[in-house]
């Protein structure tokens, strides 16, 4: 306590205690209030804009995306490629084309039917060795009909198989044995018309045939119309529908 000589009032030190009406205000906090207004001012002081005060740069704020699920996709089954059926008459080749490939000799297709309901390749040459003497089958392929054989079913025989003339469609010059692919188709077209599957077969083998020799539509022919002594594929089997029906892109020129 400092007293006055003259006037006898005193001044007193204040006592921040005295105003608080519980006595808790602590001194400690006005040093905290008296250190941030000190933090603040200093930190004005070193702005460039003249007092305003910088706030530090907030750390930039991350977003995690959750990636969609992978989309599941159905594999893609590819088609498994036609296969021709093969029988023993392929003697161990497999498909149309012989392992020496095609000969050039090849000039024209001569369509025949059997004559009966019932055959295939090996009924076809065993009639052919024992009642005409010859040394194999005639024909160069046999399509079955459903009865001897499976519907539609194309047998090669051993004579397209070692690219050898026909035995077929005998004439005088012998040009559709020795030029002529022979196909017989099992069946009397006199009375029935040819299954569908066999027609379908005949089609696709003579596409590939004309494909691979050159042999245009116009040399597809008929066993009676070559020989005009039978009625040989019969009057059920239509060689100008079949004719048109023929891919004439497969039947074209190049080789």
């Amino acid at each position: 306590m400092a007293t006055h000589s003259r006037y006898s009032w005193q001044v007193r030190l204040w006592d921040p205690t005295r105003f608080c009406s519980r006595g808790c205000v602590q001194v400690q906090s006005i040093r905290v209030l008296l250190s941030g207004l000190v933090t603040l001012v200093l930190a004005g002081c070193a702005t460039q804009g003249g007092g305003v005060i910088q706030t530090p740069p907030q750390p930039l704020a991350i977003t995690r995306v959750t990636p969609p699920p992978p989309r599941h996709r159905t594999p893609r089954v590819l088609a498994e490629p036609r296969r021709e059926i093969v029988t023993k008459w392929d003697r161990g080749n497999v498909g149309w084309t012989p392992a020496s490939g095609i000969s050039d000799r090849w000039k024209s297709i001569v369509i025949h039917h059997s004559g009966g309901n019932f055959g295939n390749a090996a009924h076809f040459d065993k009639y052919h060795r024992t009642v005409k003497k010859w040394n194999e089958l005639g024909y160069h392929f046999v399509i079955g009909n459903g009865n001897g054989s499976v519907d539609g079913l194309i047998e090669v025989g051993p004579r397209w198989t070692k690219q050898k003339h026909g035995a077929h469609c005998k004439t005088g010059d012998n040009f559709y044995n020795d030029h002529g692919i022979g196909i017989c188709l099992v069946g009397n077209f006199e009375n029935t018309r040819p299954t569908g599957a066999q027609m379908q077969s005949l089609r696709r083998l003579v596409n590939f045939l004309t494909r691979e020799t050159g042999i245009l539509p116009s040399k597809i022919v008929s066993h009676g119309d070559v020989t005009g002594k039978t009625e040989c594929p019969g009057r059920y089997f239509s060689l100008p529908s079949f004719r048109h029906s023929i891919d004439i892109y497969s039947a074209g020129v190049m080789r």
